[in-house]
C-alpha cells in the first residue's frame, strides 16, 4: 500500500488542478490509501479541501520567475524535511520543478525510502528550473506532449501518461437537444494564454443569430468587454463570471477554447463528458489526447483566426456535422477519464518504480 503526498504551489482553490487533486484524493480515500496535499504557500482558501488532508508551510512563492524560486529552495527544502520527519509518506507527487529538487535533497536528509514522481500541470516551457526533473525517480505526464517535453529535456526515469481524470463526483446526465447557435466558453479570462481575442475576432466574420456566453472570470475581462464592443459583437457575447456549474445553461451546439497553451484542459473533457462537441486550438500539450477530428469535435492551428472561423461555421450548421452522437460522445469520454480508471493506472505507474 503506497502513503502518497501532493506537493504543490499555493492554490486558488477554482482551477482545474485543485479539481484534479480533489478527485485523485477522494478516490484514494474511497480505495482506502492515505494521501494529503502539501502547499509550499499558505492557503488562503480551504473549503476545497473538506474532508482532504493537508498541510502548508508560509514561503511566498513570489511570481515563479526562475531566480525567485531558486532563491527559495533552502526553504523548501527544509519544509519537506519537516513534513517527512512527522509522517510514514513513502510517494511524492510533485507539481513543480523546483519541488522536486526540494524533495531530492529532502529524502537525503532524512535518509529514508521514497519515491519523487513529477506530476506537472503545464505545459513545460512555461515552467522553470525544468533541468531539475532529471532528479525525479518517474514522471507522470498529464498529456503526450508533456512527455514529449520531458523526453526532449532529457529525463532518465520512466516517464507515464497518466490523464487527469473527471471529478470523483461526476453524475453525468444524458445530453438533451442543442440550441440552435449557442457556443460556450468556460475558463479564466486571461488572454495571454486563453486568446479570446482570436475568438472574438472570428466571431466578428460570423453572419448569423449566434450567441456565446463566457463562464469566468480574471484579469482581463474589463479589456476583453471593451474588445467586443470594438467589434460590435457586444450583443451577443454574454459575460456570466466565475459559476461552480458553468454547465446549467441549454446544451450549446459546443464548446470553445481558443489557448496559445494547456496542460491538460480539463474544461474540454468536462464538456465532452456532458455530451457537448468542442472546438480547441491544437496547442502543444493537451487537446490532442482529449479532442479527435470531426468525431467529438475539431482541433485547428494555435493562432488562425480563419481556422476557428470556419471550425465554428461548421458545428453551427444545422446538420449534425459530428460522426459520434451526443450521448456516445459522453459515453467514450466517461470510459476514458472517469475517476477510478485513471486513478488504478496511476497506482500502477507508481508501484512500476521501487522505492529508493
Amino acid at each position: 500500500m503506497v502513503n502518497l503526498a501532493i506537493v504543490s504551489r499555493r492554490l486558488s482553490g477554482r482551477g482545474g488542478m485543485e479539481t484534479v487533486i480533489k478527485t485523485v484524493a477522494q478516490t484514494a480515500q474511497a480505495d482506502r490509501l492515505p494521501l494529503s496535499l502539501w502547499s509550499m504557500g499558505r492557503l488562503l482558501d480551504t473549503q476545497w479541501l473538506h474532508n482532504i488532508s493537508y498541510r502548508d508551510v508560509n514561503i511566498d512563492q513570489g511570481t515563479g520567475r526562475r531566480l525567485q524560486l531558486r532563491a527559495k529552495l533552502p526553504l523548501y527544502i527544509m519544509a519537506l524535511t519537516r513534513l517527512l520527519k512527522d509522517s510514514d509518506v513513502d510517494t511524492l507527487l510533485v507539481t513543480d520543478p523546483t519541488f522536486v529538487e526540494a524533495a531530492h535533497w529532502a529524502r537525503r536528509i532524512v535518509r529514508r525510502p521514497l519515491r519523487i514522481f513529477s506530476w506537472v500541470h503545464f505545459s513545460l516551457d512555461k515552467l522553470a528550473n525544468i533541468s531539475s526533473l532529471r532528479l525525479a525517480d518517474g514522471h507522470l505526464a498529464i498529456s503526450q506532449g508533456i512527455k514529449r517535453q520531458l523526453a526532449d529535456i532529457p529525463v532518465s526515469a520512466p516517464i507515464f501518461v497518466v490523464h487527469n481524470p473527471l471529478p470523483y463526483d461526476f453524475h453525468p446526465i444524458p445530453p438533451g437537444s442543442m440550441a440552435p447557435g449557442q457556443l460556450l466558453y468556460v475558463g479564466r479570462l486571461n488572454n495571454h494564454q486563453k486568446r479570446l481575442d482570436l475568438l472574438f475576432e472570428a466571431l466578428a466574420q460570423i453572419a448569423g443569430p449566434w450567441q456565446l456566453n463566457i463562464m469566468g472570470d480574471g484579469p482581463d475581462s474589463t479589456w476583453l468587454k471593451e474588445l467586443t464592443h470594438q467589434l460590435g459583437i457586444d450583443n451577443r457575447v454574454h459575460f456570466n463570471g466565475w459559476q461552480p456549474n458553468p454547465w446549467r445553461l441549454a446544451n450549446p451546439r459546443a464548446l470553445v477554447l481558443t489557448s496559445d497553451f494547456e496542460g491538460f484542459p480539463m474544461v474540454l473533457v468536462e464538456g465532452l463528458a456532458h455530451g457537448i462537441p468542442v472546438i480547441a486550438t491544437n496547442c502543444p500539450t493537451g487537446p490532442e489526447d482529449i479532442v479527435e477530428n470531426h468525431k467529438n469535435g475539431l482541433l485547428v492551428p494555435t493562432g488562425s483566426i480563419p481556422a476557428i472561423r470556419d471550425a465554428i461555421r461548421i458545428a453551427l450548421d444545422r446538420e449534425w456535422p459530428w460522426l459520434l452522437s451526443p450521448q456516445e460522445i459522453q459515453q467514450d469520454i466517461i470510459s476514458r477519464f472517469n475517476a477510478s480508471h485513471v486513478f488504478r493506472t496511476m497506482l500502477n505507474a507508481i508501484n512500476s518504480v521501487p522505492l529508493r
